[in-house]
């Protein structure tokens, strides 16, 4: 027997839901994730991205760091669940960025290149490893067909400062610059082909300091 087969019409659903999931199937880790919403309008006194480590649960920071001609961009260390800070890896783009010695980030992306950062402290994938502490990963930003960028400045003076009523009582206060600058800027080179992303952050500081010094007196002088 024929049998006439005809072609039906063409239906597509779409289903919007902004429940999220109670359980994650998929993965068994133990993680934060930071959008690029949140890395950019959160406030982060130097913008460096190792303080969003302590937005996470388990972290702690240590009461001694490095000194700052070790680490001039001002990383922190942090304790991860009791691990030693020197255990916490460092990922940009897929890569090891960790310092073999000092066991801190090497390169610290600007915030204005990143797209996301997800922090993960227990139970990792089997494509990370190394890390026995927690694992901060970076993904950079890249160009699209619209050209877009952004501009940020810092500033801080000495002028609101507060002097110190122990070392600074009755003189002024030193005075003191901190400007952080910077910004980004992609765009297409070739429409759906080629595109480009470029970014800069520079530092300017001046520190002042004051300290109080005891003279003694004649008598109280020690003569042989």
């Amino acid at each position: 027997m024929n049998v006439v087969l005809k072609i039906g019409a063409l239906t597509q659903v779409v289903t919007v839901t902004s429940e999220m999931p109670l359980l994650k199937t998929s993965r068994t880790d133990v993680s934060t994730v930071f959008t690029k919403q949140e890395v950019v309008q959160l406030p982060i006194l130097n913008r460096n991205f190792t303080q969003f480590e302590l937005l996470t649960p388990g972290t702690a920071r240590l009461p001694w760091q490095h000194a700052a001609s070790e680490v001039p961009q001002g990383d922190i260390q942090i304790m991860v669940n009791g691990q030693h800070f020197s255990g916490t890896g460092y990922l940009l783009d897929g890569t090891d960025n960790q310092d073999p010695i000092l066991g801190i980030a090497v390169i610290k992306p600007n915030l204005d290149a990143t797209t996301e950062m997800k922090f993960v402290t227990a139970d990792y994938d089997a494509e990370l490893g190394k890390a026995t502490a927690g694992i901060m990963s970076i993904q950079t930003k890249s160009g699209t067909n619209d050209i877009h960028g952004s501009l940020f400045w810092y500033r801080r003076t000495g002028a609101t400062t507060a002097s110190d009523p122990f070392s600074q009582s009755g003189v002024p206060v030193p005075p003191s610059k901190w400007n952080l600058f910077g910004g980004s800027v992609g765009g297409p080179i070739r429409k759906d082909k080629t595109f480009y992303f470029a970014d800069y952050e520079g530092a300017r500081r001046v520190l002042g300091g004051s300290a109080s010094v005891r003279v003694p007196y004649p008598l109280q002088t020690w003569q042989p």
